[in-house]
C-alpha cells in the first residue's frame, strides 16, 4: 500500500488533500468549539450577575473579540443557546 502510494503521484497528491482537508476540518472544529465556550461562559456570567437576561450580539462580540456575524454564526449553530424572539439580535441560554 505505501509502495502504490509512494510511486503513484496522482494517488500521493490524493492522500495528501485528504490529510489536509481532515487537519483543516479538525482546526475549524475546534475553533468553532472554543469560540461557542467562550460565548456560552459569558451569558451564564452575565446571567448569573442577575444584571441581564439576554445579551445583545454586539456585547458578546466586544466581550469575547469575535466579529458579530461570527457570534452570530455560532449561536445560532449552538443548542444551548436560543435567539430572543421580540429583538432579534440578542441571545440568552436555554432553559
Amino acid at each position: 500500500m505505501i509502495d502504490l502510494i509512494s510511486n503513484n503521484a496522482l494517488i500521493s497528491s490524493l492522500v495528501a488533500a485528504a490529510i489536509l482537508g481532515l487537519i483543516a476540518w479538525a482546526w475549524k472544529a475546534r475553533r468553532d468549539y472554543s469560540d461557542k465556550q467562550a460565548i456560552y461562559s459569558f451569558l451564564l456570567a452575565s446571567k448569573t450577575e442577575g444584571k441581564f437576561t439576554f445579551r445583545s450580539t454586539e456585547a458578546i462580540a466586544s466581550h469575547t473579540h469575535l466579529s458579530e456575524e461570527r457570534v452570530a454564526a455560532l449561536c445560532a449553530q449552538d443548542p444551548r443557546i436560543r435567539r430572543n424572539e421580540k429583538e432579534k439580535q440578542s441571545w440568552t441560554l436555554s432553559d
